[in-house]
């Protein structure tokens, strides 16, 4: 009996342990630093990330990867500053400096790519400006 009831014992432990550990191996892991969620629903690379796709598709050479490498780390500070508050609590002010921010980057890489460069860039992008989401709408909802 005492035999008995060590099994059911073992075999009850075993039956509350076994969904944790299947839950704890369902997780999703955590994000490397820099990674943010994405507005089209994915994650957003980071500044380095993004360098690394950029040189792959628009063959940047190695002083654009430089100067582009430059522009995001002197907009980093302000980027995290907006960032830190969360999308969802930016005020109209924040949203308007954070759209600012993004067109200003976006023309400082611009001025760094080749014409062929940009035409792709272009067309990697959906011929969307800098701050539209995807579909083509504006952020504030107006039509484009």
């Amino acid at each position: 009996m005492k035999k008995l009831l060590s099994i059911l014992t073992l075999t009850a432990a075993g039956l509350i342990v076994a969904p944790c550990l299947t839950n704890a191996a369902d997780e999703k892991p955590a994000r490397p630093p820099g990674d943010r969620p994405h507005r089209g629903g994915g994650e957003a690379p980071n500044p380095e990330a993004r360098l690394k796709m950029m040189t792959e598709k628009l063959g940047l050479t190695a002083d654009q990867q430089a100067k582009i490498k430059a522009i995001f780390e002197k907009n980093a500070p302000a980027f995290k500053e907006l960032m830190a508050k969360g999308r969802e609590n930016l005020t109209d002010a924040d949203k308007e400096k954070l759209k600012e921010l993004m067109k200003s980057q976006h023309e400082e890489v611009d001025a760094v790519l080749t014409p062929e460069q940009k035409e792709k860039a272009k067309a990697m992008h959906g011929d969307r400006g800098p701050g539209h989401k995807p579909g083509g709408a504006k952020p504030d909802g107006e039509a484009k």
